[in-house]
């Protein structure tokens, strides 16, 4: 996929127009649609439709959902073939298992669908004779290369199209490798020996993709090396030390031979790329420019050619995350002339149909796009980029990491397309990626990395805006510098392809930010109240909760410890004579100190504690959560407040309720005491009166066999053992009688309404009965008194006898 310089211009000028009716190009599109692009993109449409369908859910699959489940799981190849439709179903079901439930991007954009669907045409076209295919792929891969290199103002170029990003890298070193050791084709890496080879790094961004350069040429890690310049070296300064780093390498006996650039990183915000280009050209190093800031070239107008463009030797474009298109290659462009025999060794020319055709979908976007749109996509980008660096610049309590240099004049990207812009100042005036940090109305150090608890706030800013605000692919990244700071680059983002946000979005975006940092405002000043009022309070003890936002962590201290430290620090007064009156009284750093070399058992008390009381501050007001401090002890977590939250009353309120526990902790204590005394005390006065009743019985009753028989003789009258009652109130143990007795005169007071009446029933009724005995035994007194007179008149002889009988 190389382009000669020699080329004809009627060929770049013929590829770069669109065909008219009246041209006879062979590449004019027909008046109407073929059968066979017919066939390929619709066969495509109706596959890339089916897996949408069998994603969402929208269609209920033809195999049984157990089979499915099955077969998405890696296993052998079956014997009997499926149906197409059934191998849709099991990509769709292992794309939606193994993507944790994600769906595929929609192709709604055109040229999005034909990105992907080019690549099943690039299959198809390889069935074609060897010498059609031979002539219709150089011819594909030439055109490309001839739009890339003008479009990125890359003159006498070619252009390598590869599917892996650091497979382009590899093939720039291997010409780099053939080009400053000539034997290297013959000797192989003996040729290495005497002066080994540098690659230099401006970033830490790719040493992972250099590492895996070196292995796959066979080269020692240690010919890695990373250039650094002071932080207060800029300009001249700096491209000086730059090149004495190089001529040190030199004179230790090694050969730089090249040097990855990023023309966004921070040496070269401090170097300009054109000197620093200079500086690789005088020292014959091979520059290979890597970054999103490279997409800025396409906004280069064509009457921008008073000077020359920094491009280096060779540069990576990842043209379809920037233009928000799938499935383009990516493309390395490189200086072809004076390379031309270590580009043939590196096997950048090798003439296979198959490879060239790689670059297939590149050509077919670049055709359906056009050049004017290809620059509005990229353009909008970085203007709402320009849009969003400004307006959160203006927040005092944000720091804007990707904010151009203050000495640099400020320049518009609209004005990049200008006649009279300076294109070596192309890579500082465009901003490929925004990048935030907060730090709050009294920022810290800027040279220095952000404290961690600084680091907490930025992570739950960067994950509220995730949620809040979805549509903006804001991540959150850990510079070593800086600490973590909020990033968004829209040139990495498929879904951005400069077209799917509007302004009320970025609004939106803005407003959301603005929200968010007041609670991060009031949180960092109420922290400060809250750390002092816990430093001053000896009941509680300040912790640092790891990941935690909020304000931070507290650890109650129970009262009874508290108590025991004042009364042995009253008592050591006490022995001092000259003690006075602050040495009587107990601080809260004391305590802490006391409790640090406690034993474990205190300790894990204190935890328990800790958890009740959160318990029941979590039933008055969720707020309170339960955490854990960096040793793995409990502690109470407060969260994000507002500057209406009175912190003063919450730890009041913890404090309170943690006496409170502590009292009833403390009556539960006293009352299981006095129960287990009272308890000793009842079954010591039992056993003293069983003993008692022993020795009043007699120990003859006792004594095996001889008990029973003496206990037959004289029948035992065994005494009554008084049972025990424990007053809880009162602490004092006595006999149960008065408890029965109570009971009784309670039980006669207590009277039934339904008894009651059956009483008065009874009762009238044993009073009739009473009555009718009373008039029978009145009739019978009266009958007796009339047989006591008859019987007085009769003679007493006759009586006798009569009483005789």
């Amino acid at each position: 996929m190389t382009t000669e310089s020699q080329q004809p211009a009627s060929s770049a000028r013929g590829s770069m127009e669109p065909p008219t009716a009246s041209s006879s190009s062979p590449v004019q599109p027909p008046t109407r649609s073929s059968p066979l692009s017919g066939m390929v993109q619709g066969t495509a449409q109706e596959l890339l439709h089916q897996m949408e369908e069998n994603l969402g859910g929208q269609s209920a699959g033809i195999m049984d959902e157990r089979e499915l489940l099955q077969m998405s799981e890696p296993g052998p190849l079956g014997e009997e073939g499926r149906d197409v439709e059934d191998v849709l179903n099991i990509i769709s079901q292992s794309i939606f298992r193994e993507g944790a439930g994600h769906l595929l991007m929609r192709l709604s954009d055109r040229t999005s669908l034909l990105s992907v669907v080019s690549h099943s045409l690039s299959a198809y076209i390889t069935t074609l004779e060897p010498a059609p295919l031979q002539r219709l792929s150089a011819r594909i891969a030439t055109e490309v290369g001839l739009w890339m290199c003008k479009l990125f103002r890359f003159p006498n170029g070619g252009a390598y199209c590869h599917d892996d990003t650091r497979e382009g890298l590899v093939k720039m070193v291997r010409i780099a490798l053939y080009k400053h050791y000539p034997k290297m084709a013959t000797d192989g890496y003996e040729c290495l020996f005497s002066k080994p080879p540098v690659i230099y790094l401006t970033s830490n961004t790719y040493l992972d993709t250099i590492q895996f350069v070196c292995r796959q040429l066979g080269l020692p890690l240690s010919t890695i090396q990373l250039l650094k310049i002071a932080p207060n070296e800029v300009g001249a300064a700096a491209e000086k030390s730059i090149e004495k780093s190089i001529e040190d390498d030199k004179a230790a006996g090694k050969l730089p031979i090249f040097c990855v650039a990023n023309v966004h990183s921070a040496l070269n915000q401090n170097v300009d790329v054109c000197g620093f280009e200079g500086i690789c050209r005088r020292q014959g190093v091979w520059l290979h420019l890597e970054g999103n800031a490279l997409a800025g070239l396409v906004l280069l107008n064509d009457s921008n050619n008073k000077k020359p463009v920094p491009t280096g030797d060779s540069m990576a474009l990842t043209l379809g995350s920037w233009i928000g298109v799938p499935a383009v290659p990516f493309v390395t462009l490189y200086k072809l002339i004076g390379s031309e025999v270590a580009a043939t060794d590196a096997g950048l020319t090798t003439l296979t149909p198959a490879v060239r055709l790689n670059c297939l979908p590149l050509w077919c976007v670049l055709r359906s796009l056009g050049e004017k749109q290809l620059r509005d996509r990229i353009f909008k980008i970085f203007n709402m980029l320009e849009f969003l660096n400004t307006k959160l610049s203006q927040f005092t309590f944000l720091r804007v990491l990707s904010q151009r240099l203050q000495s640099e004049k400020f320049v518009p990207v609209s004005e990049v397309s200008k006649g009279n812009f300076d294109v070596s100042k192309i890579y500082r005036t465009v901003n490929p990626a925004l990048a935030f940090q907060y730090v709050s109305d009294t920022p810290p150090d800027s040279n220095t990395r952000v404290p961690v608890y600084f680091n907490n706030l930025n992570s739950w800013l960067g994950q509220t805006m995730q949620r809040d605000c979805g549509q903006i692919p804001l991540e959150i990244v850990d510079v070593e510098t800086t600490g973590y700071v909020l990033r968004l680059c829209p040139f990495e983002s498929l879904s951005f392809s400069g077209v799917s946000l509007n302004q009320d979005d970025l609004n939106g975006f803005i407003e959301s930010v603005q929200n968010q940092s007041d609670i991060l405002n009031a949180t960092v000043v109420q922290r400060q109240k809250f750390m002092k009022l816990i430093s001053e309070e000896i009941r509680l003890e300040p912790v640092e909760i790891a990941n935690w936002a909020g304000l931070g962590g507290v650890r109650y201290i129970p009262s009874e410890y508290v108590d025991k430290l004042e009364a042995l620090k009253q008592q050591e007064s006490d022995a001092n004579e000259e003690a006075n009156e602050e040495d009587r009284m107990v601080d809260a750093e004391q305590v802490r100190k006391n409790l640090q070399n406690s034993k474990d058992e205190k300790k894990k008390l204190i935890d328990h504690r800790n958890i009740q009381l959160v318990q029941q501050l979590r039933s008055t007001d969720s707020a309170f959560s339960l955490g854990e401090g960096p040793d793995g002890r409990i502690c109470i977590r407060f969260g994000m407040v507002s500057m209406e939250t009175d912190v003063e009353e919450l730890l009041a309120l913890v404090i309170k309720t943690g006496i409170t526990l502590d009292q009833q902790l403390a009556q539960l204590k006293n009352m299981s005491e006095v129960i287990q005394k009272g308890i000793e005390q009842a079954q010591g006065e039992i056993q003293r009166e069983s003993d008692e009743a022993i020795w009043q019985e007699g120990i003859l009753r006792h004594v095996p066999l001889v008990g029973s028989l003496y206990n037959w003789i004289s029948p035992l009258q065994r005494l009554q053992v008084k049972g025990r009652t424990l007053s809880l109130q009162e602490g004092k143990l006595d006999t149960s009688d008065k408890i029965f007795k109570a009971r009784d005169s309670q039980e006669k007071l207590i009277v039934n309404p339904q008894e009651t009446e059956e009483t008065e029933v009874k009762e009238g009724i044993l009073e009739e009965a009473l009555n009718e005995d009373i008039e029978d035994a009145k009739e019978v007194q009266e009958l007796g008194d009339d047989a006591a007179q008859k019987c007085a008149s009769e003679p007493k002889e006759k009586n006798l006898s009569e009483a005789k009988v």
